[in-house]
């Protein structure tokens, strides 16, 4: 079981990395392995380079990093979105370029796209907390048991939750497309770069599933 689950972190993370919303050390993924264990993402690899060995497991519960590679460092509010809800299988943490912004700026992205909601279920803003934080993991948590689909960290990415991988990564990059279309709404946005905005959307209409 654990090793196609690290395939599918790996090609997921590739993805994202292919697309612009992960690039360098940043981000992170997981998915739940069972009740009572994660698979993870190390810290300080690049995604786009992942290989199914790299992936540390986890327990859900016990408050430790693993033994020789270590899980991301952003464990903490990955623990705590699969304990918030039995419904979570799969978290995805990225720096999306226009989420991001989003969530510098405090801009309401479901008040400009309702139908955004309906999709990726409600989309919340956290106060912003310092990365691997206990405090961060508690604003996320709480956030997902309230029923968030999409947590904005403010001045800190986003984090997608999902019943499995594919549908938190289908968040994330649908999210980070909506995102941009509230940026362009805005005065003074600057330039923004069109042709990955249209790869990013003909990847979602053509979009396949892991499994």
């Amino acid at each position: 079981m654990t090793q196609p689950l690290a395939e599918d972190l790996c090609h997921a993370a590739r993805r994202l990395h292919e697309h612009g919303l992960i690039a360098g050390l940043a981000g992170n993924l997981s998915v739940r392995l069972d009740g009572d264990r994660l698979l993870i993402t190390p810290r300080g690899t690049n995604k786009g380079r992942l290989r199914p060995q790299d992936m540390v497991t986890l327990p859900l519960k016990r408050q430790d990093h693993g033994e020789g590679t270590e899980a991301s460092t952003e464990l903490p509010f990955h623990r705590a979105c699969y304990l918030a809800s039995g419904e979570v299988g799969a978290v995805v943490h990225t720096h999306a370029p226009a989420l991001t912004a989003v969530g510098i700026r405090g801009l309401d992205i479901t008040s400009t796209l309702p139908e955004l909601e309906l999709a990726v279920g409600s989309i919340v803003l956290v106060d912003f907390a310092p990365s691997g934080s206990d405090r961060l993991g508690r604003a996320t948590g709480g956030a997902v048991a309230e029923g968030a689909g999409m947590i904005l960290l403010k001045n800190h990415g986003a984090v997608s939750v999902g019943a499995d991988l594919d549908d938190a990564v289908n968040r994330m990059e649908l999210a980070e497309l909506s995102a941009y279309a509230v940026l362009l709404s805005q005065d003074r946005v600057g330039d923004l770069d069109l042709a990955r905005l249209i790869k990013l959307r003909a990847h979602l209409e053509n979009s396949e599933r892991y499994s």
